[in-house]
């Protein structure tokens, strides 16, 4: 099996148990979904907190550094089950979501059909396709190409720019939300760690957590955690999918400084979206503890407090 099929089959199997389970993968009609124990798409308040905040960095970037200032034609990479494509063709933008998961692509389209807002929105197409290998894409046909969270699937960073460049209209830009989770640190592991058995101490947590009365439990603790973060098995192994971060902040962000002329580069979060799923207090509680988290969380990577394993791209094509 290839990693094209490899990620594929990854990506379908995820989605598929998903689905089966109560899932909807849309900002505005996503359900309360208990099959979810500590992910933001738990709740329909997380999901605004967390992928309503990406759609609006990506969607206002369009409209303030985008060559049309207004209506783009976008390109979404590694579209999934087609959430953020959705909600930018909701926005009135001429979108196309591209994914290699036949399962997601599937099921975006299932969405996008029974959409209430499909009179009202931009033109929406999804296709099941490597936009690396392609040849039904024109060159120069974007005004944006936009990625949320696959880049770091990708080992041939420059190969990746070459062709978003090659896909962009003069003046079009390159809009990236990225995690960087080879900048969790064991540090970072330890705050999250104080935070969620403070959470469990006062009865609104998913676990039950018991205070360590020795060192070398709170380090196996803070090992399991700092490993989970990173999206890797005990044993160091990759949990996600075979692609699963091939590419790290520092190749991210070198491929993206030397492709294209930067008009926003922001480290963005910590952890909030790791740990918002997991509140079990009620549902008032709830949602303003995972808004004072995200906004914590914020402030605290914008102070330096803690390491941003998470950043916020857009750059314009550099011809």
């Amino acid at each position: 099996m290839s990693n094209i099929e490899g990620e594929a089959h990854a990506f379908d199997m995820q989605i598929e148990e998903r689905i089966a389970n109560g899932h909807i993968p849309d900002l505005r009609r996503a359900p309360v979904c208990e099959y979810f124990y500590n992910n933001p798409w738990r709740h329909p308040e997380y999901v605004k907190l967390d992928f309503g905040q990406i759609f609006e960095r990506i969607d206002n970037a369009l409209r303030q550094s985008g060559p049309q200032k207004g209506r783009a034609r976008v390109m979404e990479i590694g579209c999934g089950p087609g959430f953020i494509s959705l909600e930018l063709a909701r926005a009135g933008h001429d979108v196309l979501g591209l994914d290699v998961s036949s399962k997601a692509i599937a099921i975006a389209k299932n969405v996008a059909s029974t959409d209430p807002w499909i009179s009202e929105r931009g033109p929406l197409e999804y296709r099941v396709a490597d936009f690396l290998a392609d040849d039904n894409l024109a060159r120069g046909s974007f005004d944006a190409v936009v990625t949320v969270g696959a880049l770091h699937h990708f080992p041939d960073q420059d190969g990746v720019a070459a062709r978003v460049k090659e896909l962009l209209r003069p003046g079009g830009i390159f809009i990236v939300q990225e995690p960087t989770r080879d900048r969790y640190t064991r540090g970072l592991a330890a705050v999250v760690h104080m935070i969620r058995l403070f959470l469990s101490a006062g009865g609104g947590f998913y676990e039950n957590l018991s205070i360590p009365t020795e060192q070398v439990q709170l380090d196996a603790e803070i090992d399991k955690i700092f490993k989970s973060l990173r999206y890797e098995s005990e044993g160091g192994e990759k949990l996600q999918s075979p692609n699963d971060n091939e590419a790290g902040y520092a190749e991210m962000h070198a491929m993206l400084s030397r492709s294209f002329d930067t008009v926003t580069m922001q480290d963005t979060s910590a952890f909030f979206h790791e740990l918002i799923g997991g509140l079990r207090f009620d549902e008032t509680t709830n949602a303003k503890l995972a808004r004072y988290i995200r906004d914590m969380d914020t402030l605290l990577v914008h102070e330096k407090v803690l390491p941003a394993t998470e950043f916020f791209f857009v750059g314009k094509n550099r011809i």
